[in-house]
C-alpha cells in the first residue's frame, strides 16, 4: 500500500492539457503515491500523451476505457476497487494542484474520512476567485446532501469540484455504493461527494484555504488548445514560486473583497428596496384603514340617518292616526249632535202632534171649528 492514490479521469481531446495537470501531482515532492489516469473514451493523441508520461514516471498507470454515460463516472469505481493508496485524491486534466495539496490532505484524513476544500476559480481575465463552504457546517451540509441551493450570497459556492475532495479508500469501499452514473440534471462530481456526507459513521473535515486551481471549461469553448496550454503554463509558473502562494491569496482576497462589497451593495440595495416597499404597503394600510373608518363613519351617518327617517316616518303616521282618531271623534259628535238634533226634532214633533191633538180634543177647538171652516172657505175664493 502506498501513502495515496490519486485519480485524475480524462476525457476526449485533452491531450495538450494533461501534462500540466499530471506535473502539478508531481510536483508534490511526495513519491510514495500512485497515478491512475482514467480515459473515457480517449483518442489516439491522449493515448500518446499517456505513454510519454508512463515513460517518465513509472508511479502512473492508465485505464482505457471506452466512453461511458455522462462523464464515465462507472470507470472509477472500478480503478479505485483496484486502487493500492491509504488515501484518494482527485485531480482534473485541465486543471493545477497547488504545492502541498497532497500533504494539506494527508494531514486532514489523519483523523476524518472525507474531506472537502475552498473551491477557487481562474476566471478568463485571469481574476482568482474563491467561494466559501463549510460541510462540516449544517447550515451548508444539510442543503447540500438536499440539493437545495443555499440563500448567502455570492461569496458562498453549492459545493466543490473534482480536484478538492479527497478521502480514505477504506471510507470508500465502506459506501453501500461509490462512483456510478449520475442522474441527468445533477452534477457528477457533488452526486458522489454527498454519498459521504450522508453515512452516520463518516467523519467530514473541511479545509478553508485554496489546495488547487479550477480553470472552469465552459467559460473556454472558444479557445484554442494552445491557449489553454499557455495558461495553465503560465498559473504553473505562477505558483511555482517562493511567493506564489502569496500572490495566489492577494488575488483572491482582492477578488473576494469586490464581490462581498458587490454583494453587500445589492443587499443594501435590497434592504432599502424592502423598507420602501413596507413603507408603501404601510401607507397603503393606513389608507386603506382611513377609508375603511371614513366607510364606517359614513355607514354610521347613513344609519342614523336612517334612523332618523324611520322615526319621523314614525311621528308622521302617529300623527296621522290621531289626526284620523280625531277626525273620527269629530265625526261621531256631528253624528251624535244631528241624532240629537232628530231626536229633538222627533220630541219636538210628538210634542207638537200632542199639543195638536189636545187642542182638536178641547172643547175650544170644538166651538170654534164653524169658524175655522168659514175662514178656509174663504181662503180657497
Amino acid at each position: 500500500m502506498c501513502r495515496a492514490s490519486v485519480l485524475i479521469p480524462t476525457h476526449g481531446h485533452r491531450a495538450a492539457t494533461l501534462p500540466l495537470a499530471v506535473a502539478s501531482v508531481q510536483a508534490q515532492g511526495i513519491e510514495d503515491i500512485e497515478i491512475l489516469i482514467v480515459g473515457d473514451g480517449v483518442d489516439d493523441a491522449v493515448r500518446s500523451t499517456v505513454e510519454g508520461l508512463q515513460a517518465a514516471d513509472a508511479r502512473i498507470r492508465f485505464f482505457d476505457f471506452p466512453k461511458g454515460p455522462r462523464n464515465g463516472e462507472i470507470h472509477r469505481d472500478g480503478v479505485l476497487r483496484q486502487a493500492r493508496g491509504r488515501i484518494v485524491c482527485y485531480q482534473a486534466d485541465d486543471d493545477l494542484w497547488l504545492p502541498g495539496h497532497l500533504a494539506d490532505m494527508e494531514a486532514a484524513l489523519e483523523n476524518a474520512d472525507f474531506v472537502g476544500a475552498m473551491h477557487v476559480n481562474v476566471e478568463l481575465e485571469g481574476r482568482v476567485r474563491g467561494y466559501f463552504f463549510d460541510i462540516e457546517r449544517p447550515e451548508f451540509r444539510d442543503l447540500w446532501v438536499s440539493w437545495q441551493a443555499h440563500p448567502y450570497g455570492p461569496w458562498a459556492s453549492n459545493g466543490f469540484g473534482l480536484a478538492y475532495a479527497g478521502h480514505r479508500l477504506e471510507a470508500y469501499l465502506r459506501l453501500p455504493e461509490g462512483w456510478t452514473t449520475t442522474p441527468t440534471g445533477l452534477p457528477t462530481d457533488q452526486f458522489m461527494w454527498t454519498k459521504f456526507a450522508r453515512q452516520p459513521w463518516c467523519r467530514i473535515r473541511s479545509l478553508q484555504w485554496p489546495v488547487s486551481l479550477h480553470f472552469p471549461a465552459p467559460d473556454r469553448r472558444n479557445w484554442t488548445e494552445q491557449q489553454r496550454v499557455d495558461e495553465l503554463a503560465r498559473w504553473t509558473e505562477i505558483i511555482a514560486r517562493p511567493d506564489g502562494r502569496e500572490h495566489l491569496y492577494r488575488a483572491m482576497l482582492r477578488t473576494f473583497g469586490d464581490i462581498l462589497l458587490e454583494h453587500g451593495l445589492v443587499v443594501t440595495q435590497e434592504a432599502l428596496e424592502r423598507e420602501q416597499t413596507l413603507r408603501a404597503k404601510a401607507e397603503g394600510e393606513r389608507d386603506a384603514e382611513q377609508a375603511l373608518r371614513t366607510r364606517v363613519e359614513a355607514e354610521r351617518n347613513a344609519e342614523q340617518a336612517l334612523r332618523a327617517k324611520a322615526e319621523a316616518e314614525r311621528d308622521a303616521e302617529q300623527a296621522l292616526r290621531a289626526k284620523a282618531q280625531a277626525e273620527r271623534a269629530a265625526e261621531q259628535m256631528v253624528r251624535t249632535k244631528a241624532q240629537a238634533e232628530r231626536d229633538l226634532e222627533q220630541a219636538l214633533r210628538a210634542l207638537a202632534e200632542a199639543e195638536r191633538d189636545a187642542m182638536r180634543e178641547s172643547t175650544f177647538w170644538r166651538l170654534t171649528g164653524p169658524l175655522r171652516a168659514t175662514i178656509n172657505l174663504f181662503k180657497r175664493l
